[in-house]
């Protein structure tokens, strides 16, 4: 392989790993091993609207999963006193999901943990480096956008 194609498969992987690790553990201290890091996405995405609420929908179309896995990890963040549901005013036969006091304190300091990440990257970056690591970035997540869709529709390799 090319060593600057090693060389980003390499990057890609070790932080991805690192990311996902550091977020483990914040995650652990933050809410003494109760959240996993898909329960934390899911109050994340809760706490967008909390003063509102939002709909079992909004969260599958806003994470882009299904709305029975949705159900079910509300079931279960419910249980854990992180959210609670309520029918809606105007139409009974919706439930809205917000967020509890428990579960505020667990989004904002996850949230936190997310801003002073990208500062402590950002930091010593020069603007032509953070405009390239963007722009990188982007065209990574596009990438990786299409081979979701290519594979939702049953077709492609993973070249």
């Amino acid at each position: 392989m090319d060593p600057f194609l090693s060389g980003l498969n390499e990057m890609f992987v070790t932080t991805y790993r690192s990311l996902c690790k550091v977020e483990e553990v914040m995650l652990r201290r933050l809410s003494n091993d109760s959240l996993t890091i898909s329960e934390m996405h899911m109050l994340e995405s809760i706490g967008k609207n909390w003063a509102d609420g939002c709909t079992i929908t909004d969260i599958a179309q806003d994470l882009e999963i299904t709305p029975p896995s949705v159900t079910m990890a509300v079931k279960r963040l419910e249980k854990k006193g992180y959210i609670t549901k309520d029918r809606a005013s105007d139409d009974g036969r919706r439930v809205k999901v917000l967020l509890t006091d428990q579960g505020r304190r667990a989004e904002t300091a996850h949230r936190y943990f997310h801003r002073q990440l990208v500062r402590a990257v950002a930091r010593d970056m020069n603007p032509a480096e953070k405009e390239a690591l963007l722009s990188g970035l982007h065209k990574m997540n596009d990438f990786m956008r299409g081979k979701v869709e290519e594979f939702g529709r049953g077709g492609g390799s993973a070249e």
